[in-house]
Formats: structure tokens, C-alpha cells, sequence
């Protein structure tokens, strides 16, 4: 018997999808509509894979290789740390339980989180829902299509790196095929209970509150979780734990902190389902399995009860417009005036228009929340360098380090810079055609962006500089090179940016990450490390000669201070001429740049 067509099916069913009705459709077509509903994301992905270029299947390929090695490096990091506690005797199992936990709180942790993301673009702000919601679907079979689509979108990244972890578990113990069997049906139930309370709290949150400013609120939460997990995880120095030395003060701590176990979250569930198959302890696996596939099995059903009764108002909500944003305030506006004021009035326009439409974009200025942890985090591990020893030792460290830091400094920079200046002119998108057309030159445009980039990135360069310099105590010959230095090189760095970012635009992306992911970042990325490179070589002749000068209190020779100058001199030609010819590169190229 032949499948009706996709248009007789839709005619089916004459009700809406919160209609009544809908909630006892069942049996053969419960599946036929899971097909129909999931069917185009499949053929999508897989057509939009057929038109890739073979550039951009090569790049593809390039991505795949660096998820294997970043696996490799999950799988390394474990399998040393598991055998180092099995070299421990009485505490390495102990050390292997609480690791085997803490990995699974980790994911619970994020997939819940990811699964309330997630939700709101699957059910509630998808670009299809409109016609999907508009055909004569039955809830319940939009609801496991959504689910099955958010359970997807949001866990396949742990699962993909989740496996090294596993297989340095069972390679280490030894387990046989009985831990990688338990292992892949721990999972599924494991996931899909973070999924059911994400979706559900989505749903009550979208009932409440609009779905997009909803959306801009979790955003903000996320960016600041990680940023503090990210600094608290930092900042008790997990390198301590890797010291044979302090390794009986940790071990004294833990069985010193007893905390209980919370035997009802389901990532307590899944280690003791696990644990026991290493052979480790006795326990009983089977109970626990059965508690997590039943609690499973009730968070989806009642996952599926509260979207069915919530959808139609929750998706009502969803379609508000986003309400008009009030002006700047007085302060503000004064702010910013003076602020641009050095500059021409056309000028200051367009920087006026890049401020504003930064900070309009909460995916843009919430950046700086992590922008600001790294720095706590960059300059904390400065702070915490052992740099006691030797006064010849100390001296030639700090002040070897503070050289090096400059590099690192720069590498920073030009990170952020490949983040925030390099999409600067694909983010005009669509748009960019006016600003052609208006009465304002390619320079102008081009020093507007030069400068709202340069300024902010020269402050985060400086501060990284001064503030790592304090810490170390370095020479005073040292303060000025790498302040001065950084200055210099801030130039050329935000204008390759601007130069490759006008060479490779890529005005179709929905945001500045698909931008900076490009094949262009790349490319500038390449040419900004070998010019700082290139710096911090030229410099390394200097640096030596006078460190070397100073501490053993003998005056430079006329020599060494005709390499120290030339020295000097290259560094400086060198950046001035990378900063001409970037700037004349890139103003030529945007004249000439349509869209």
C-alpha cells in the first residue's frame, strides 16, 4: 500500500494544532508525521552540503581535522589523569568517581542550558514555524518533531567530544565491550531529561515574557556563566593538583569535605550506572539505569502535557515585533558627543552609527563580558609566577617573560581585533549599498571603523601590558619598549583587519562569528602573526644587549647602542610601512567593493 502524498496528508487533519482533536492522533500516522516534519531539515543539510565548493569543502574538511585533534586532546588529557590515579593507591578510585561525576555534571549542566537556548528558535521562533503552525498539524506531533530537533541541535557537540573522554575510561580499566554497550544506552536517557526541563522551562518563560527578549536575557546569562565559571575555574589553580608535592593536602581536603551526594540529579545516576563496569567498586547499575530511563520517560510526557497546553499562547507572544527602543538618554547622547568630537561631522556620523549599532546588538557588546574575564584571567596568572629565586634568575625571568609578554599581548589583540574590526564591513550586510551612495567618501567610511577599532583595542592592549609589567617588576627600559611597541603595532593590526575584511566581505552572514570564522580571518590571522613576529625578532637583539648591560652594571658600548638604534629603526620601518600600505589597500578596495 502506497503513502498518501504530503498534500492529502495535510488535508487530513481539518483542526489547528491545539485543537483537541490533535491530542489523540496516534498509531501508524504518529510516525508518518515525524517524517513529514523532519524530512526537510535532513534534505536541507544535505543539499546544502552538495553545493559546496570544493574551497569549501576543503575548509570543511580543515574543521574536521581540528575536532580529531581537539578529541585527541580530551581523550590524552584523560587517559593521563585516569592513570595517574591508579597509581595512587586508596584514593584513585575516589579520584576516578568524582571525575567520572564531575564529567557528568558538566554536561548536565550544559545541556541544559543549551537545550533552553535552543528551544526557543525550534519551537517558537523558527522562520518555518509560520507555515508549519499555519497546516493542520497535530500538536503532538509538532512537539516530538521540535523535541527531536532540539535534542539534536543541542547535544551532538557532547556527545561528539564526550567520546574520548569514555574511551580513556575503558582503555585505562580495561573493561570489556560491557562499558561501551552501558555507555551508549546511559546516554540517550541521560540527554533527553535536560532536553524535556529546557523545553519546558522555554515554554513557561515564552508565556511570560516575549520570545526575543527572552532570548537576549538567556544570552546574557550565558555569556556571564561562562565568564565566571571561567575565572572561578582559574582562579583555584587546578594546575596544583598535578603536584606529587601538594597531592597529600588534596587528598587531606577531600576526605576532609565529605559533601553529600545528590542522589537525585540524573548525572548521580548516570555514575553509578558507569562506575561499577570499571571494575572499581560493586554497585548496583541496573537500578540506577532503570531510575534514569523512567525519569526520562515521565520529563518528556510531561514536557509534551505543558507545550500542548501552552503552545498557542506561548507562539502567539513569539510573533510581537520587537518594541521600539526608547532614545539614548540625555548623559549618553552628551557621552558620545564628546566623544566624537575630534572628529569631521561625516566622520563622526558613521562613528556615531558604529557605536550605537554595537551595543544595539546583544550578541556583539555582550562579548565583552568574556573580553573582561580573559583579562582578570591573563593578568591573575601573572600575579601568580613563581618568581622568587636567584637574583640572576629572577631578573633574567621577569624580564624575559615581560619580552615575551609583549608577543602574547599582540597575539591577544589581534584575536579580539579578528572578532570585532575584521566583520566591521561585512556587517553592513545588504545595507551597504546606501552608504555607497551617500555623500561620504571610502575614506572617510574607512577611518570611522579605523578608529572606533582602534581605540578599545589599544586600551585592552595597554592594560594587558601595564598591568603584567606591575606584577613582574620589570626594568624601566622595559615598561617603555613594550608600552611603545604595542602602540606602534596597534596600527597596523586593526588596519589588516580592516584591509582583509574588505578583501574577503562576505555581506550574506547573519553575524560577526560566521564572519570571523571565514576563510578571510584566516588569511589575516597568517599575515598578523607574521608581522608581529617579524617585531618582536627585530626587538630581541636590543632587549638582550641592554638587559645584559644592566645587570652587569657595565655601560653600552657605541656599538651596542648602534644595534640597539637599528634595531629600534627596522621595528619602527616596518610598521609604518605595514600601516600605509593596509590603509591604501584597503580604501582602494572599498571604493571599488559592491554589493
Amino acid at each position: 500500500m502506497t503513502a498518501p502524498a504530503v498534500g492529502d496528508e495535510l488535508t487530513q487533519v481539518a483542526t489547528p494544532p491545539w485543537s483537541d482533536r490533535s491530542a489523540g492522533d496516534s498509531g501508524p500516522g504518529f510516525w508518518r508525521w515525524q517524517r513529514l516534519l523532519l524530512s526537510p531539515r535532513v534534505l536541507a543539510s544535505r543539499n546544502r552540503y552538495r553545493r559546496y565548493s570544493r574551497a569549501a569543502r576543503l575548509r570543511l574538511g580543515g574543521f574536521a581535522l581540528l575536532g580529531v585533534a581537539f578529541g585527541g586532546a580530551v581523550f590524552a588529557f584523560f587517559y593521563r589523569a585516569l592513570s595517574y590515579f591508579l597509581s595512587v593507591p586508596d584514593f584513585g578510585p575516589i579520584l576516578t568517581y568524582k571525575l567520572l561525576g564531575m564529567v557528568f555534571v558538566t554536561f548536565f549542566s550544559i545541556l541544559l542550558f543549551s537545550n533552553v537556548v535552543t528551544a526557543l528558535s525550534t519551537f517558537f521562533l523558527a522562520s518555518e514555524l509560520e507555515r508549519v503552525v499555519a497546516a493542520p498539524v497535530p500538536v503532538r506531533n509538532l512537539f516530538y518533531a521540535r523535541f527531536i530537533e532540539t535534542v539534536v541541535e543541542s547535544s551532538w557537540m557532547m556527545l561528539l567530544f564526550s567520546a574520548p573522554a569514555f574511551l580513556a575510561y575503558g582503555i585505562v580499566h580495561d573493561t570489556g565491550p560491557g562499558f561501551y554497550l552501558m555507555t551508549a544506552v546511559t546516554l540517550p536517557p541521560f540527554l533527553l531529561i535536560p532536553a524535556a526541563i529546557g523545553v519546558t522551562l522555554t515554554t513557561v518563560l515564552v508565556n511570560v515574557f516575549p520570545a526575543r527578549r527572552t532570548k537576549d536575557i538567556l544570552f546574557l546569562l550565558a555569556v556571564f556563566s561562562i565568564a565566571l565559571l571561567y575565572m572561578l575555574f582559574r582562579m583555584v589553580r587546578p594546575e596544583r593538583l598535578v603536584n606529587p608535592q601538594g597531592f597529600a593536602d588534596f587528598t587531606a581536603f577531600l576526605n576532609a569535605m565529605q559533601t553529600p551526594e545528590w542522589t537525585f540529579l540524573p548525572s548521580t545516576w548516570a555514575t553509578e550506572i558507569l562506575f561499577p563496569m570499571l571494575g572499581l567498586r560493586d554497585g548496583t547499575p541496573y537500578f540506577y539505569f532503570a531510575v534514569l530511563v523512567s525519569t526520562a520517560a515521565v520529563a518528556v510526557m510531561a514536557c509534551e502535557v505543558v507545550v500542548s497546553r501552552t503552545f498557542a499562547s506561548g507562539w502567539t507572544k513569539a510573533q510581537e515585533g520587537r518594541q521600539t527602543r526608547k532614545a539614548m538618554r540625555p548623559v549618553w547622547e552628551r557621552v558620545l558627543f564628546v566623544l566624537t568630537a575630534p572628529f569631521q561631522s561625516a566622520t563622526r556620523v558613521l562613528v556615531e552609527k558604529e557605536i550605537k549599532t554595537f551595543f544595539r546588538d546583544t550578541s556583539q557588546w555582550s562579548q565583552l563580558i568574556l573580553l573582561g574575564a580573559l583579562i582578570v584571567v591573563y593578568v591573575y596568572n601573572f600575579s601568580v609566577l613563581p618568581i622568587s629565586g636567584s637574583p640572576l634568575v629572577t631578573f633574567y625571568f621577569k624580564n624575559v617573560i615581560a619580552f615575551v609578554n609583549l608577543a602574547l599581548a599582540a597575539f591577544v589583540t589581534a584575536s579580539v581585533a579578528v572578532r570585532f574590526v575584521y566583520p566591521s564591513i561585512s556587517l553592513e550586510g545588504r545595507a551597504f549599498w546606501a552608504i555607497k551612495t551617500a555623500p561620504v567618501s571610502a575614506s572617510q567610511l574607512w577611518w570611522a571603523k579605523f578608529w572606533c577599532g582602534f581605540l578599545p583595542l589599544l586600551v585592552l592592549g595597554e592594560i594587558l601590558i601595564l598591568a603584567t609589567n606591575y606584577y613582574l617588576q620589570v626594568v624601566p627600559f622595559m615598561y617603555w619598549l613594550s608600552s611603545l611597541t604595542l602602540l606602534a603595532m596597534a596600527f597596523p593590526i586593526v588596519s589588516l583587519a580592516l584591509a582583509v575584511g574588505v578583501a574577503y566581505p562576505n555581506f550574506e552572514a547573519e553575524n560577526a562569528a560566521k564572519v570571523a570564522s571565514g576563510s578571510g580571518a584566516l588569511v589575516y590571522m597568517v599575515q598578523c602573526m607574521s608581522f608581529i613576529a617579524a617585531v618582536v625578532t627585530l626587538e630581541a637583539w636590543p632587549v638582550y644587549v641592554v638587559f645584559s648591560s644592566q645587570f652587569s652594571d657595565a655601560p653600552l658600548g657605541i656599538f651596542g647602542w648602534v644595534g640597539v638604534c637599528l634595531s629600534l629603526t627596522g621595528v619602527a620601518a616596518l610598521t609604518v610601512a605595514v600601516f600605509v600600505f593596509s590603509v591604501r589597500q584597503g580604501i582602494a578596495r572599498l571604493e571599488a567593493l559592491e554589493v
